[in-house]
């Protein structure tokens, strides 16, 4: 066995090929040491899940907004009350339906879009200012029927998703706030 035989040399040259790349790569691979939890923490302190822990809610105006609150309020502290309020976060959401398409034959909309638009104050609650500020948004359709009840009904579960999605957003959001805020 030499390296005059063409499948030795090729051995050879593919395993120094593939120690080169793994040379290269070593410093892309440590630049990602610098990843964290997003909702734990490493030392045990909880990270940014005990912060949001603390978050008061400001009460809402509409029924989507009580919804979007309602999701945030069981995403933050499961559903019970917040441990020593430290943070408020404010809450403005605007909402539209709009049709989407219509029937060949008919006048009436074949379906809808609801449209949801957030945006969000979180304010330290010991000095009054301002800490974090966003928006998010969200849209989902829903099919339009010849039933008022089906189509009320479709409305809002259409709603209800869009509100869903906005409170993880807005969650995600305070949370990425927090860990790179300690």
């Amino acid at each position: 066995m030499s390296l005059r035989d063409p499948i030795d040399r090729r051995r050879v040259l593919t395993r120094a090929l593939g120690l080169l790349g793994l040379g290269a790569a070593a410093p892309l691979l440590a630049a990602c040491s610098n990843v964290r939890p997003l909702y734990g923490s490493l030392d045990g302190t909880g990270g940014p899940a005990a912060k949001m822990t603390h978050i008061d809610l400001a009460l809402a105006d509409s029924r989507v907004s009580q919804r979007v609150r309602n999701e945030l309020i069981f995403a933050f502290y499961g559903g019970g009350e917040p441990e020593k309020p430290a943070y408020r976060l404010n809450l403005r959401i605007t909402d539209s339906s709009l049709p989407l398409g219509i029937e060949r034959l008919e006048t009436t909309p074949s379906a809808y879009l609801v449209q949801l638009n957030a945006s969000f104050v979180l304010v330290d609650m010991a000095s009054d200012k301002t800490i974090l500020t966003g928006t998010s948004f969200a849209n989902v359709s829903y099919d339009f029927s010849q039933q008022r009840f089906a189509n009320v009904r479709a409305q809002r579960d259409a709603e209800n998703r869009a509100a869903n999605q906005i409170a993880v957003d807005i969650r995600t959001k305070i949370a990425a706030y927090f860990a790179t805020h300690g």
